[in-house]
């Protein structure tokens, strides 16, 4: 297994900032009434909970069906969510999901599905060999990437934030580096074997499968360039979280009862968690548990760090041409089901 230090992790305030008023919810006679959710979701490490939550009858026990719906990148699910075709979709936070939101379609963020805490940040950038002779070995090293090529997949996404926000620290400009387009990783690992790509940011576990087929080395992680930065949301309709509240409410307290059991697991290695999520990913539990000193941190409570999620959207405001329109502040996240959960959870949960 590959050793990490552990650094203590650092709660990011979640003091009220875009919390503010939502839609009326529709009043339900039948908490526990029956109900089936379309679910959207990406299947990676991160996804943990909802497997967790899946396997061990969380959502059964609280009268929701899943149809789950697999896309090979969050934001893929959003046009489908956005059109009514899924109730609910996870979905790493992009300047596409603003452009979205700002749009007039209607959704809103609700649950927090991962942040990267200092200690626990899953996106690694990795660098040439070239590059790391060179010095590029921490977060400062992105001041040796004035005219570095940087191999990224698209505009808009986590990949370009993290370095953006890297260059940014170096006290260098966007425009300094050599900026790859379109470059899937099968694209870009070979070429940065080759020292013809400098600079790309991989995930667990591809991070730890290219350092160690010598393709590159890892010198510093998502968590460094921007500590407590939130990933991921669940996202859904205001429609959905007004008319299905109590859906909303039961489908975070699972998800809440997965995080509690994710975390745990990513401390301690449960072997029932580590073989829960093998299945899910079609990784094998070995690699699984190679990885879970680095997973995404997964906040016990669903509730956001607004701070980052504010932050990330200025940036792909005013640093970029991507996002024209601000969304609201008040209209971003809507906290009352995650609010809700916490507090049956808190009063008795169902769960243990």
């Amino acid at each position: 297994m590959v050793a990490w230090t552990r650094r203590g992790f650092i709660a990011a305030s979640t003091a009220g900032a875009g919390l503010l008023a939502a839609p009326q919810v529709r009043a339900q006679t039948d908490f526990m009434e029956p109900v089936r959710i379309r679910m959207g979701f990406a299947p990676y490490i991160s996804a943990g909970p909802y497997y967790i939550a899946q396997a061990k009858g969380y959502f059964k026990k609280l009268n929701i069906e899943i149809e789950p719906s697999s896309h090979v990148d969050g934001s893929l699910s959003m046009p489908a969510l956005a059109a009514g075709e899924l109730d609910i979709t996870g979905a790493t936070l992009s300047a596409g999901l603003f452009n979205l939101m700002s749009k007039g379609t209607g959704l809103r963020l609700f649950f927090e599905r991962g942040r990267e805490a200092p200690g626990w940040g899953s996106n690694s950038i990795m660098v040439s060999n070239a590059m790391w002779e060179k010095g590029f070995r921490s977060v400062d090293g992105y001041k040796l990437a004035k005219g570095a090529k940087i191999g990224i997949s698209s505009r808009g996404s986590v990949a370009h934030y993290l370095h953006g926000v890297g260059l940014e620290r170096a006290g260098l400009k966007f425009d300094d580096a050599d900026w790859n387009w379109g470059m899937s990783p099968q694209v870009s690992l070979p070429l940065m074997q080759q020292n013809r790509i400098d600079i790309l940011n991989m995930p667990l576990p591809g991070a730890y499968a290219a350092q160690s087929r010598g393709i590159g080395k890892i010198a510093t992680w998502s968590d460094e360039i921007a500590p407590n930065f939130v990933l991921a949301c669940s996202v859904a309709s205001e429609k959905f979280l007004r008319e299905k509240h109590s859906a909303a409410v039961r489908f975070s307290m699972a998800i809440m009862q997965g995080n509690v059991e994710f975390m745990d697991a990513a401390r301690n290695g449960t072997p029932e968690i580590l073989k829960i999520m093998a299945e899910g990913t079609g990784l094998t539990p070995e690699v699984i548990d190679s990885t879970r000193q680095r997973w995404t941190f997964m906040s016990p409570d669903g509730l956001p760090n607004m701070p980052s999620i504010l932050g990330q959207q200025r940036y792909w405001h005013e640093k970029t041409d991507l996002l024209a329109r601000m969304v609201p502040e008040n209209q971003i996240f809507d906290d009352r089901a995650v609010r809700e959960a916490r507090k049956r959870m808190d009063d008795k949960n169902p769960f243990i």
